[in-house]
């Protein structure tokens, strides 16, 4: 850990200290639950979900170590409403350690101080869940229910979430110089995801209080959650480039081939944008490698932006990329083009070195290639990628930093 950057191992030991002070001023303030019983049923049903699922969390780990939603939290949560925070601190360790076990530490390059750090994550925002509760409600909520029962599980729900996003998002920051709020806090999907967890896990502290064998039947819901939450993982994994985060050239190809058809069958003008960085050896020969993925990556994030949420953006290979529009007409394509070939031209990438070298400039030249999509004979994608590549050849011999944009010929 400690060869790690600076800002990460101040995260790590801040959450890990603040995890340990948490749990041992509970344990200082609340005598410990004589009957484990309860918490001991739910813990054994968290492991058992993690054994139907640890192949599928082990493909995910060792095809894209990303943060995301597991479904820890529901046992977590519940364990720590039934017996108290301390008790849901070893809950905690119990399951990731088990988790680490059976998938983490098969990963390459997940250091075991990540999967402490991950535990940490979560044992704090037990305490602070239970501390809002009891704050709220003084009285047991579950024994002895009342009308600030629902408010006060309400209240330690969103403590829970809140303080964990918070961590989460310090951990980002530190290590990766994320600044967007939706890279800190993640997307929505994934948030509502955390927040659904949550409830089952209030859920099922309420049940096991009640009818503690009514419990059972939310092992197969939350085994559904965690095995459909692997499998859209792998699934993104598969289909994106890893350095970019966009669509890689085998996805985009085939979702391509599927628009076209389609665009074919309505007669929709398509076009074909073919970009590439001009000089990008020589940043990459000047900065280093490290400097040119950051460049990759902020080109990335501007294409995608430039262009609608419809349109497919994909990593050509190296330094090009290819992004495929429906339904614009040439002029419509070329102002696409012009929009994001402005924008990258106003990024500046700052090498993070010591003797704080000048901003890193970049500039791309686009290749468009359109078709009107009312000929009788069908376009084939690879034609489209041709003539683009071919318009992106053109613009280059004439100065780079440029567009050519033409509509397709078609032999006679």
């Amino acid at each position: 850990m400690w060869t790690a950057p600076h800002p990460i191992v101040v995260t790590v030991v801040l959450v890990d200290v603040l995890a340990v002070v948490s749990v041992l001023s509970w344990l200082w303030s609340e005598p410990l639950p004589v009957g484990v019983g309860r918490a001991a049923l739910v813990v054994a049903g968290g492991l058992l979900s993690t054994e139907l699922t640890w192949r599928l969390e082990r493909q995910r780990r060792q095809l894209a170590d990303t943060p995301h939603v597991n479904m820890t939290s529901v046992v977590i949560l519940a364990v720590t409403l039934l017996d108290g925070p301390v008790a849901g601190a070893a809950a905690a360790v119990v399951l990731y350690l088990h988790l680490w076990w059976r998938a983490s530490r098969w990963t390459s390059g997940l250091a075991p101080y990540r999967a402490v750090f991950n535990t940490s994550a979560m044992i704090i925002p037990a305490c602070a869940a239970y501390g809002v509760l009891r704050l709220i409600a003084p009285d047991d909520v579950l024994s002895a229910p009342s009308e600030i029962s629902a408010p006060a599980l309400a209240a330690a729900i969103a403590t829970f979430w809140l303080v964990n996003t918070v961590i989460v998002g310090a951990a980002i920051a530190a290590a990766e110089h994320e600044r967007s709020i939706a890279g800190l806090l993640g997307g929505w999907s994934a948030n509502a995801l955390e927040i659904v967890t949550l409830f089952l896990g209030a859920m099922t502290a309420v049940i096991m209080e009640l009818k503690p064998w009514l419990a059972l039947f939310f092992l197969p819901l939350v085994y559904v959650l965690h095995r459909s939450d692997s499998v859209k993982h792998l699934e993104i994994a598969a289909s994106t480039d890893h350095k970019t985060g966009l669509l890689n050239m085998e996805t985009w190809r085939c979702l391509a081939e599927a628009g076209l058809r389609k665009a074919r069958r309505h007669h929709v003008p398509v076009a074909v944008l073919m970009l590439d960085l001009d000089f990008f050896k020589r940043i990459n020969d000047t900065h280093g490698h490290l400097v040119g993925d950051d460049v990759l990556r902020a080109v990335s994030r501007v294409i995608s932006n430039e262009v609608r949420r419809t349109d497919l953006v994909g990593r050509f290979g190296g330094e090009e990329f290819v992004v495929f529009l429906t339904d614009v007409t040439l002029e419509r394509a070329v102002e696409i083009a012009e929009r994001i070939r402005t924008a990258v031209a106003a990024l500046e990438i700052v090498p993070g070195q010591a003797d704080g070298p000048a901003p890193v400039s970049v500039r791309v030249t686009v290749g468009v290639a359109c078709d009107t999509g009312y000929a009788d004979d069908e376009v084939d994608l690879g034609v489209l990628l041709l003539s683009a590549d071919n318009r992106l050849f053109f613009a280059k011999g004439q100065g780079r930093d440029r567009i050519s944009a033409g509509y397709l010929r078609r032999a006679r």
